[in-house]
């Protein structure tokens, strides 16, 4: 596939209008060879060469291979398939710097700009950041129709929130992928708990092709996660003698069973937990009854500790802590913060930023 820079020119055009914020283009490194004139400012390689894992791979071959599954149909396998296969590294939430009200900043080194060692690192788990997955997404569709010039994919990048995503554009028309949009639950948890795929928008769709087969994709899933929740418990059976003993407030209940689904039968990672309970606290009880806390994931070294984000909520004047590294909810108290060797850390004592080296694992 030899790349057609004025029709990516286009794509990201479109992205800039449909996000209302100008974006910058990033190619693959190793497209280097092809003769593209960058007299746009706006459009640089990456810093990294994108790759795909083994199984990933594997995945795009099968496909390139099948003859019954339409090309949107692909596309929305494999997106899916980086969905489920990998969860958000929100260790990287500790290192944003608000620089105003409209703009952020990460260290490069943090997924964007990153040497062998990291990627020898990210190898021992699934946790990955926009970079990492928007790379992922962007090598797969490349290699999906590295025989059709038809296709067009980039990544587009928004440099005030230090953001990554996918796109992709054709004759008939132009889309986005993104696994790990920050503004809703992100796709990496909603597809693997039965809900929509939120994190696609078609921009433009000439005969519908891909409109029509995002709805038939989306057609058996939930759209939204607290309906979700509240008619999977309804099907369980009430536990009353339960509830009784510990005499614990309804939302509370509410709470402890949507925590239990989303352990025992979605298997959700930490991040997933928090997004999703998160969500439903808001809607249910206000988000001015919860804020968020550290907490302090211990690593070998100094350079792998990480840190992660629980909730702290009020309810009927009493404060729980959903521990989304536990998987558990319990009461909390502010004097734990100041426990010896706590692992908890009040939001706005915790200042990382660039200085403080996290080495990937």
């Amino acid at each position: 596939m030899s790349i057609n820079i004025e029709k990516l020119i286009e794509l990201n055009d479109l992205v800039s209008i449909y996000r209302k914020r100008k974006h910058t283009l990033v190619l693959n490194p190793a497209d280097k060879l092809q003769e593209i004139d960058f007299s746009d400012n706006n459009i640089e390689y990456d810093k990294v060469e994108w790759k795909i894992p083994d199984e990933l791979e594997k995945l795009v071959e099968e496909l390139r291979n099948n003859n019954e599954l339409s090309n949107e149909d692909k596309i929305l396998s494999i997106f899916e398939n980086i969905c489920r296969t990998y969860i958000y590294d929100d260790n990287l939430i500790s290192y944003i710097e608000k620089i105003d009200d409209e703009s952020y900043t990460v260290p490069d080194w943090y997924g964007r700009e990153v040497d062998s060692e990291w990627e020898k690192n990210r190898e021992g788990h699934n946790r990955r950041v926009c970079y990492e997955l928007a790379r992922y997404i962007a090598k797969s569709l490349t290699e999906l129709f590295r025989d059709d010039d038809n296709y067009q994919i980039a990544i587009h990048w928004n440099k005030d929130h230090t953001h990554y995503f996918v796109g992709l554009t054709c004759d008939e028309y132009s889309v986005t992928l993104d696994a790990d949009s920050f503004y809703n639950i992100k796709d990496l948890t909603r597809l693997k708990t039965g809900l929509t795929a939120d994190g696609i928008d078609i921009l433009e769709d000439k005969n519908n092709r891909f409109n029509d087969a995002l709805a038939k994709f989306n057609s058996t899933r939930s759209e939204y996660a607290i309906k979700k929740m509240e008619d999977e418990i309804s099907e369980q059976k009430e536990d009353t003698q339960s509830q009784q003993s510990e005499e614990l407030n309804e939302e509370i209940i509410f709470l402890k069973k949507a925590l239990e689904i989303l352990v025992e039968k979605y298997n959700m990672d930490s991040q997933g937990i928090f997004e999703y309970l998160k969500e439903i606290v808001d809607i249910r009880l206000g988000p001015e009854r919860r804020h968020k806390v550290w907490k302090k994931i211990g690593g070998e070294t100094n350079e792998s500790t990480r840190h992660i984000r629980c909730l702290v909520i009020n309810v009927d004047n009493k404060t729980y802590i959903i521990d989304v590294d536990k998987k558990e909810l319990r009461p909390f108290s502010e004097e734990e913060f100041e426990e010896k060797k706590t692992p908890y850390i009040r939001y706005n004592d915790l200042s990382r930023k660039g200085f403080d080296y996290y080495d990937g694992t």
